[in-house]
């Protein structure tokens, strides 16, 4: 039994005492959000306020799997990082930026008492995540959402008690949390009054932090940036809108989504700009060309905005009907519609990734690209990233699905004709699809459905890269990429008769094969961005990720969107998913809620490989050896063993 000194017992009684309601004096009561943590610490995480033993602090080697991820994200808040703790660090702070499970994957503090600070946890690779050490400012700052300060004996660990960490949070574009910034100090003034400098200091860097992060990946978007003042909306932004070029909301900074811009009529994502303001983009587009911040007057409030807008990198002011993306598949780490790069698509499954490596050597030689895949895999989305990617990104993108074209039209739509070319021809004849992809990418959908005399006239197109319209009486030049997919199985067409060898050997210069939605392993991280910004509790995640999902990512997007509408409390639960997805979850045990923190991270990569030590250990760059240790110190247990 550990015997505890007075200050520590006091402690430790103190926690139990508000816990239980127990406590008479108020004057020794924590602030409420505090005792609320001290609840979960005892209640949900079971842990021991008097428990010995130091921080957790990770080597640099296994700190890698939890940095990598967010070597983006540093990069942009290095600058941040370094003033902040320039303005703190004459009063002995340091400066700590973690991930969303508390581990610290960067710090700034002084190199003369290093020993000490790793004592104490405040280091690079220390996990501060509340089940791993009970109230704290990043882990706490993690279960809430806010900014705080959590100063000496309001920390849950005794050992933690000489400690004043304050903290804020900081999200990604699609409002979900990033990291958490902290300054933290070991020999802070007993009144708590003395962190307000320091909460002012850390929210703010911490949004500058989220709006140049923000700004760094909608660099593809437009960005529309709100100011409450005309006279100040160049210098001072109160709210930033990323949209497409036809005016959908795809991402938001948390000051715009605190600003009610929907009133109380639910989530800002995936809204049009027309819904809100009762503007289109092209209006908006027209409107700043005079220079000046374009007043907004919100439809949900009544506010007046001010807007200036940034365009798309490498983009033209003026956006045209052909440069606004249809809706397609979505990224892992990103919105469900927009403009997505191959990385994006690629997200956290090592099957994508794979087929981005060696899509990516190809690009630009010339060679055609197959994409093959079931129904709803996003291969029109992985079509739309080739051509993003390559040096024709600039040209025109034409897809045709041939499959939704009658056998006796096709030739007309993909080639064109010329005035006078048959009864009941448009004056002036029609330049084809092929002609007016001349220079960009061609992308021919469902491809097995093409009929074989359309399929003969594509293969000379392709071979002497030149086209004859219905009624020309020569032919004219053309210069494009051809990407085709198809849900078919073209081997056993070409077999039947049914498509033409040599067509097949041309089109198929690179073979990607999408994997179904099923056999994902980004599959919860796909079924999470779709939440957006809803979140989803334990059972509906469960059954989402038991279903078998025969229509893909289009099936998981249809389902998601009714889930967010039908949802309450920005939460989707079991009742708001549909039969197709819960029937099969029904009779199923509820399911066992992921620990936070390290132990967490660890669990979700070992599940993803169904416990497979050695692909679990590559995944986090870590020996398998070290992985079986934490295994052990976490206490984690294959389903296999329970059996």
């Amino acid at each position: 039994m550990v015997r505890l000194h007075a200050p520590e017992r006091e402690h430790v009684d103190l926690i139990f005492a508000s816990v239980t309601g127990a406590a008479a004096d108020r004057d020794t009561q924590p602030p409420d959000l505090i005792r609320r943590s001290w609840a979960r610490c005892l209640n949900n995480h079971q842990l021991d306020p008097a428990r010995p033993g130091r921080p957790v602090v990770l080597t640099r080697t296994e700190l890698g799997g939890f940095r990598e991820p967010m070597e983006e994200f540093i990069g942009i808040a290095t600058a941040e990082l370094r003033r902040l703790h320039g303005q703190v660090a004459g009063s002995d702070y340091v400066v700590m930026l973690t991930d969303a499970n508390g581990i610290a994957v960067d710090y700034l503090g002084h190199a003369s008492f290093e020993q000490q600070l790793k004592q104490a946890g405040l280091y690079l690779g220390s996990v501060w995540s509340e089940a791993q050490e009970g109230t704290n400012g990043v882990g706490t700052c993690i279960a809430t959402g806010e900014p705080m300060t959590v100063h000496r004996g309001e920390h849950f660990r005794s050992l933690h008690t000489g400690l004043t960490c304050t903290v804020a949070p900081i999200f990604d574009p699609a409002g979900q949390m990033l990291g958490v910034l902290d300054v933290s100090n070991m020999s802070a003034p007993a009144d708590r009054r003395s962190q307000m400098l320091a909460l002012e200091l850390v929210k703010r860097s911490a949004r500058l932090m989220e709006d140049g992060y923000f700004l760094a990946r909608s660099r593809r978007h437009w960005v529309i940036g709100l100011s409450a003042s005309r006279e100040l909306a160049d210098v001072v932004i109160d709210g930033l809108l990323a949209v497409d070029a036809g005016g959908t909301i795809l991402g938001a900074n948390q000051t715009a989504l605190r600003t009610g811009l929907t009133g109380d009529a639910g989530p800002l994502l995936g809204r049009s700009l027309y819904e809100l303001f009762g503007l289109t983009m092209d209006a908006l587009i027209g409107r700043q060309r005079t220079g000046t911040p374009q007043p907004l007057r919100c439809l949900a409030t009544g506010t007046t905005w001010f807007a200036t807008l940034r365009q798309p990198t490498g983009r033209p002011l003026r956006a045209t009907p052909a440069e606004r993306p249809r809706p397609h598949a979505v990224a892992p780490s990103g919105a469900t519609t927009g403009p997505l790069g191959l990385d994006e698509l690629a997200g956290g499954d090592p099957a994508m990734a794979s087929h981005v490596q060696r899509i990516r050597r190809v690009l630009d030689k010339g060679i055609g690209i197959m994409i093959l895949g079931e129904t709803g895999t996003g291969k029109e989305a992985v079509a739309h990233a080739i051509h993003r990617g390559s040096a024709r990104a600039s040209r025109p993108f034409v897809g045709i699905n041939c499959a939704a074209i009658p056998e006796s039209l096709i030739e007309s739509e993909l080639f064109g004709y010329a005035d006078g070319a048959f009864t009941g021809a448009r004056r002036g004849g029609v330049r084809g699809k092929v002609q007016l992809a001349d220079g960009g990418t061609l992308f021919l959908d469902e491809i097995g459905d093409m009929p074989l005399g359309a399929q003969t006239r594509l293969l000379r197109v392709l071979a002497e890269r030149e086209i004859l319209p219905l009624g020309h009486d020569r032919p004219i030049a053309v210069d494009l990429s051809v990407i085709c997919a198809t849900h078919q199985d073209l081997e056993r067409l070409v077999a039947a008769g049914r498509f033409r060898e040599d067509l097949y050997y041309r089109l198929n210069g690179l073979a990607v094969t999408l994997p179904p939605l099923r056999d994902r392993s980004d599959k919860a991280d796909l079924i999470r961005t779709l939440a957006v910004p809803a979140r989803i509790d334990g059972p509906a995640l469960s059954a989402l990720l038991a279903c078998r999902w025969p229509g893909n990512i289009r099936q998981l997007q249809n389902v998601m969107r009714v889930a967010a509408a039908l949802s309450e409390g920005g939460v989707i639960r079991l009742d708001d998913l549909p039969a197709e997805v819960t029937r099969p979850a029904l009779s199923a045990a509820p399911p066992e809620p992921l620990p936070s923190g390290e132990a967490g991270v660890l669990l979700s990569v070992l599940r993803r490989h169904q416990w497979c030590v050695t692909r679990a250990a590559e995944e986090l760059h870590i020996s398998r050896s070290t992985l079986h240790r934490k295994i052990n110190r976490f206490g984690l247990v294959s389903p296999a063993r329970l059996e």
